[in-house]
């Protein structure tokens, strides 16, 4: 366990006993993307536990943002495999060296506050409840418990945007599908090459080679 990450367990005891149960507070030590989950509180909610993986948010912003040196994204929408929205935020915990290491999430659960608010405003027809998850705000996170299955549904998403089956697609196709997932950091998840090999009915070694040029232009 990276012990920079390991420092922020006690608070996140500390937090757990603050909030209450109907919060899900959860580290990630990103050592390893397929088992980051090192420490997890009211795991019920998002139905996730130790060992289980990363999330496409964190894995976007290790891809995109971590170099913009943004400490923490609060307040926004994600979704349970069982699709209930949550209230999330996420700080990011960084090393002596200013690398990203790890992240604590916050997830909250206001589901049975919302019945009771619809209860409520249901007798009294002026009272707002504006300050609950707006549900048609777009959800920024997925808390899948399964890396592979991340990994599946961000291929599967960019695949359907050309509207046609992979075994059609022309190279120039599928090399647009290699670049976008390249961008999204897909490839740093282990097993995500072959992956999208087997989707786009191409060679492992094939894909190893397009990742190489598009790194090559990234960095011109």
């Amino acid at each position: 366990m990276n012990p920079e990450v390991q420092k922020y367990i006690l608070l996140a005891d500390f937090l757990s006993n603050v909030i209450g149960e109907n919060t899900e507070i959860l580290i990630h030590d990103l050592t390893n993307f397929q088992t980051s989950i090192i420490h997890i509180i009211n795991g019920h909610i998002s139905n996730r536990k130790v060992g289980d993986g990363i999330t496409n948010l964190i894995l976007e912003y290790l891809k995109n943002e971590s170099r913009d040196n943004i400490p923490f994204i609060c307040n926004y929408n994600s979704k349970t495999v069982g699709d209930i929205v949550l209230y999330s935020s996420t700080f990011f915990i960084r090393d002596e060296k200013n690398e990203v290491v790890g992240a604590m999430c916050l997830n909250s659960d206001y589901s049975e506050l919302e019945k009771s608010f619809s209860m409520i405003s249901s007798f009294l027809p002026n009272f707002t409840k504006s300050f609950l998850i707006n549900q048609d705000t777009e959800v920024k996170e997925n808390l899948n418990n399964d890396s592979q299955q991340l990994t599946l549904d961000k291929i599967d998403s960019v695949i359907a945007k050309f509207r046609v089956t992979p075994e059609r697609m022309t190279i120039n196709e599928k090399t647009r599908v290699i670049t976008e997932l390249q961008k999204y950091g897909l490839f740093m998840i282990k097993g995500a090459v072959q992956e999208v090999a087997s989707k786009l009915f191409m060679s492992e070694p094939s894909i190893y080679r397009y990742i190489k040029k598009i790194k090559r232009i990234e960095t011109v």
